[in-house]
Formats: structure tokens, sequence, C-alpha cells
């Protein structure tokens, strides 16, 4: 594959990769998320609820401003998804209006109480529904476990650098790079993810815990579910913008962060040191300096803290 092409590709994903932005992925889930998304859900039915709490309280106010009591029959008796309902017919200036409640226990002929508006004999129900006032109850609970749901989801989102641990459910790496200028991180993948690819993130160094934390687990996201490009080792050290793997490692340092259920559920970091007689161009396993964290136990920010302090340069080596 040749450059060219790698560039037009990567340039393709930097455009789909717009899709993870937090507002999207809150509205429309995720690029490979099946099903239709949650917030959706809310979009669609949230509002009609909302609606329906207007109207219903917009009529019963009409009709409390000017009620006139009268009586009528109940002319039907049938059942919706369960639900008893029954029908009416009221006769006011030789027209006839008919209306219908959700009620049980009546029987076609029954005598019922209805009032109606009586500028608008349109707009009428029954006495015990006039007097039990607007069916607020269940839509406010309806509409407040929404919101409650919506703001727990947005939170699931836009969750920060804190104590809580990441939830890995796969097999997952990233080698990360701290050059003289910046932190580069490559998607790893293969058997133990010693092997690196595209997506590549770039992050200043001045760059806070919590960002750090946000570049480290959408590489991951990557390399636990595939979502990677095989790369030539030339095509990606010239994706992640270094003219040489030799010129790389000199000026840099690097760990590998590497997590699988192999490891009873431990995120490893492995620091690397040059490969001896390799002069650079290789590099090697600090196995003296390894550390691992089992996710049930070590918090979040020792583990982000501890990997930028591995990625600091020794000066003495230097």
């Amino acid at each position: 594959m040749g450059y060219g092409r790698f560039s037009s590709i990567c340039a393709g994903r930097r455009a789909e990769m717009k899709s993870d932005s937090k507002i999207y992925r809150f509205f429309f889930g995720g690029r490979n998320d099946t099903g239709m998304p949650f917030a959706a859900w809310l979009l669609i039915f949230v509002p009609f609820f909302v609606l329906d709490l207007y109207l219903s309280d917009r009529k019963h106010s009409a009709l409390s401003a000017n009620p006139v009591f009268t009586s009528t029959v109940v002319s039907r008796v049938y059942s919706l998804k369960n639900t008893p309902y029954i029908d009416y017919c009221i006769h006011v200036n030789r027209k006839m209006y008919k209306g219908s409640c959700s009620t049980g226990g009546f029987a076609v002929g029954d005598s019922i109480g209805v009032v109606y508006q009586k500028d608008n004999p349109e707009n009428n129900m029954t006495v015990f529904e006039y007097y039990e006032g607007p069916p607020v109850n269940l839509t406010v609970i309806i509409v407040t476990i929404a919101i409650a749901l919506a703001l727990y989801r947005w939170k699931q989102i836009t969750r920060k650098y804190n104590d809580r641990c990441p939830v890995l459910e796969r097999s997952g790496a990233c080698m990360i790079y701290r050059t003289d200028k910046e932190y580069i991180f490559v998607t790893g993948y293969g058997k133990y993810g010693h092997n690196n690819s595209y997506p590549i993130k770039f992050m200043p160094l001045d760059c806070s815990n919590g960002e750090f934390e946000d570049t480290l687990m959408e590489i991951f996201h990557a390399s636990l579910h595939g979502k990677y490009m095989k790369l030539k080792p030339s095509e990606l050290i010239r994706a992640m913008k270094q003219r040489s793997w030799r010129q790389l490692n000199m000026r840099s340092t690097s760990v590998f962060v590497h997590y699988g259920h192999q490891d009873e559920r431990s995120l490893i970091v492995n620091p690397t040191k040059p490969s001896p007689g390799c002069s650079y161009r290789y590099l090697d396993w600090d196995s003296e300096r390894t550390m691992s964290f089992r996710l049930g136990n070590a918090s979040w920010k020792e583990i982000i803290s501890s990997i930028r302090k591995l990625l600091e340069p020794d000066e003495t080596d230097r």
C-alpha cells in the first residue's frame, strides 16, 4: 500500500471519527452499535408524554373555567390492550357530542355523570375524571425517569479522570511514546498486542490527566474491538510523523500498556529500554520497572499518574 493511499485512508478515518464525539454518541450511539440508541427513544417518546401532559392540563383548565354538569348512559364497553374503556354521548343544543373514558366496572346502559365546557361541548369528560384532575402522575414519573436515565447516559459518556477503574471486557494494548514535544499513542494488536498499528493519537505534554485517560481509552477501544489498520513498519513510522525508528527510540521514552484475561484482569505497564547492540533500532522490555494493576483494586488516578511518571525521561541516561 503506497503512502498516498495510506494518507487518503487516514483522512477518511479522521472524517469518520467525527461520529465519536460525545454529543453524537449520546443521541445516536457508536458507529458500530446495533439497534436504536437509548437517547433516540427518549427523543421520540418523551416529547409525546410532555405534549400529552400539556394538552390534558389545558383541557381540564378550560373545562374548569366554564363547566356544565349533566348525566347520560354508557353506550359502549370495550378493552384496548387489557385496559377497560367506556363510550358515551351527550346532547347539547340538539347536537350530539361523543366522549370516552378509561375505566372499568360499568355496563352498557349504566348512568354516569358528565361535565362539559359550556362554550365548547366537545371538551367533556366524566365527573370522576373531572374531580381527579389532569392525569399528571404517570406522565411526570415517566418524564422524570427518562431525564434521570439521560443524565446517567451523559455522565457515562463524559466520564472524567477519577478514582474509578476502567471497564475492559476484552484483551487490548497500547504503545505510548513520549518525545520532547508530545505523547504518541499507538494501537496494539495481535495475540499479545505487541504489533503496532493505526489509529494513532497525539497529545501535548502538558495535557491534563483526564485528557491523557480519554486518549488512552480511545486507543484501547480500537484495540479491544479490532478497529485498527495493519501497517508496515515504514508506513507506521510515517504515520507517527517520525523520520525513523532509530531516531524515535533515541529521542523518546515509551511504555507498553496491555490488558488481558490471561493476566488475571490486570493492566500491565512495561517500560522499554534500548536493545543491546542494536543502536536504538529495537527496544527491549525493562522488566525491573514493570508495573501491574489489578483493575478491581487500583485507582484510575494511580494508573494514569504511574504511566506518565514512567514516561518521564531519565536525564542521566541521555
